[in-house]
């Protein structure tokens, strides 16, 4: 049996609405891993689906190692396979090749970033060798027996998707630069700018149905894309907040137009969580990967900047997109174990606002906590105020109580009960 028989199972299982289905993901996933492992000398398209799947399943189920060594190995059959180069005349076998490698190229910048590992593929867009994947609705319409000869290429969202990921190894890279501690005002500033300019002319050049409306959630929703078109703006969201979350530390030299990059920061953190609630509550929009997690806990982390440090006028609203990403959060552990260390990672930030001044910090520990979501995190020396302060104490008690009766503290463990589905 083809490996790829017990992933496709597998998959179905996953989302199950019946608790037997679920059971089956433990024994299917064991299975397509034996299966593709002896069959791992036979480089084909199928067996490189399989392990971008058991790759995706390992993320989400807390299994590191096994995430990046099925990546890895799906990118070099996909290289040895040259997935990458578009055929003359354009078909689905092609196109579905293209789909396959494009989302190799996104794959590898999340797992990379994950981890703190260098990325593999890091080749340039090429579009005589390489094209974006075509629409997704002009994808649906082929067939074995038709091409695309004469039709034009179309961008759809997977293409946006992948020229948004590409400035994602400059933002990592941004931010580690910053994080030294040694990159002067100016330099900083200047760098934020450029490349929040670039995303802002990403989302500037996309066409009318790409742009995000009300309408056009309904007009892809109909389509059955619906969940891919709010996941792209997510993403789009999170990668902004990450190029502005440098600015929301004070205690850092100031910068000519810092307050205004953290208005910027904070308004795509709020622009995630109120779109993150608009998926929980559409059909067929819901966002059910592991990574959402990740992007939900970092907008999180900008919101309690405001929910502690911001205008009083402000804190009713922080406080409610809090509660409803950290409902997300809850939701989405139901099929990702990996989202309870998102949720660790989130209430571990709070205890360490209420302790320092200096919680928000670009230092090494908030890059773990913004870009390497697949690793623990490590002890933070943060100067306390007052020095004797500390999570156990008599006044951290006090201290918690009065924030939350000025609802400026959000009592997560109100949300963090057992489920049971």
């Amino acid at each position: 049996m083809p490996a790829q028989e017990p992933s496709l199972l597998l998959a179905r299982s996953k989302f199950s609405n019946k608790t037997d289905d679920r059971a089956l993901e433990s024994p299917l996933t064991k299975e397509a891993k034996r299966l593709v492992q002896a069959d791992l000398e036979n480089v084909c398209i199928e067996n490189v689906q399989t392990c971008i799947l058991l790759s995706l399943l390992s993320a989400g189920n807390c299994h590191t190692s096994s995430e990046t060594l099925f990546l890895r190995i799906a990118i070099g059959m996909a290289e040895v396979l040259q997935l990458n180069f578009s055929a003359d005349n354009p078909s689905i076998e092609s196109e579905t090749a293209l789909r396959i490698w494009w989302s190799l190229y996104i794959l590898d910048r999340w797992c990379s970033s994950g981890l703190g590992i260098p990325r593999h593929l890091d080749n340039p867009y090429c579009p005589e060798s390489s094209p974006l994947p075509i629409d997704e609705t002009s994808y649906k319409c082929l067939s074995s027996l038709s091409s695309l000869q004469n039709h034009s290429r179309t961008s759809g969202i997977f293409a946006h998707m992948v020229t948004l990921i590409q400035h994602f190894g400059q933002i990592q890279g941004v931010n580690r630069s910053m994080a030294k501690g040694d990159m002067a005002p100016k330099v900083k500033c200047d760098a934020i700018k450029l490349i929040g300019q670039k995303l802002e002319s990403w989302k500037a050049s996309l066409p009318a149905n790409m742009q995000m409306t009300i309408q056009n959630i309904y007009s892809h929703q109909q389509n059955d894309l619906g969940g891919h078109f709010i996941g792209l703006h997510l993403v789009f969201h999170h990668l902004s907040a990450l190029v502005y979350f440098n600015s929301l530390e004070t205690k850092e030299q100031s910068y000519i137009g810092q307050q205004d990059h953290v208005t910027l920061c904070k308004s795509h953190a709020s622009s995630f969580s109120s779109l993150l609630h608009t998926s929980r509550q559409m059909t067929g929009c819901q966002q059910n990967y592991p990574t959402v997690g990740h992007m939900t806990t970092v907008a999180s982390a900008v919101l309690l900047h405001t929910l502690l440090l911001g205008e009083p006028e402000d804190i009713p609203k922080a406080r409610q997109e809090l509660n409803t990403n950290f409902e997300a959060l809850i939701e989405l552990g139901q099929y990702w174990p990996a989202t309870e260390a998102m949720i660790n990672r989130l209430m571990t930030f709070q205890k360490l606002c209420l302790l320092s001044t200096e919680s928000h910090k670009l230092d090494g520990w908030m890059v773990r906590f913004l870009l390497e979501h697949s690793l623990g995190l490590m002890k933070r020396n943060l100067p306390i105020m007052p020095q004797t302060l500390d999570i156990e104490s008599e006044d951290f008690t006090t201290r918690t109580n009065e924030l939350l009766q000025q609802g400026r503290y959000t009592n997560f463990n109100i949300f963090n009960q057992p489920q049971s589905f």
